[in-house]
């Protein structure tokens, strides 16, 4: 009786700490997907919530030469704040579709968003646009 205790009590921890990092775009994604410009994406892997966003929204308001956070940080969290939980899983090829795909569009320099965009230890907060 008490391993299934342990069990249900583990199985919980993680499911809350779900929904407290996908309120939140974490730093760990913001380096690790936004250094992957050049790279190039494997064929099988997809992620049809990147794959068919408006990038508009970026890509109009965050231009050079001077990038601000205001300009650039807000709309890359009105995009990537929905799929939150999908951008912080570190093994899903989501938020290295994404960087890849603005980079494209708007032809940003390297780790422009992760040098940018910083917020506190969580990384930026997705509170505003969930």
């Amino acid at each position: 009786m008490g391993s299934k205790q342990s069990l249900l009590l583990v199985f919980l921890s993680f499911l809350m700490l779900g929904f407290v990092s996908s309120h939140h775009l974490s730093n760990e994604g913001l380096e690790l997907h936004g250094s992957s410009s050049g790279r190039s994406l494997q064929q099988d892997q997809t992620c049809p919530e990147v794959e068919n966003m408006n990038y508009t929204v970026l890509t109009s308001q965050c231009k050079g030469p001077n990038y601000t956070q205001e300009r650039c940080c807000e709309p890359m969290k009105q995009l990537l704040c929905p799929i939150a939980a999908k951008f912080n899983d570190l093994s899903s090829p989501c938020g290295r579709i994404f960087f890849c795909n603005v980079d494209y569009l708007g032809n940003y320099p390297p780790r422009l968003f992760a040098g940018l965009c910083k917020e506190g230890k969580k990384g930026l907060d997705c509170r505003k646009y969930i």
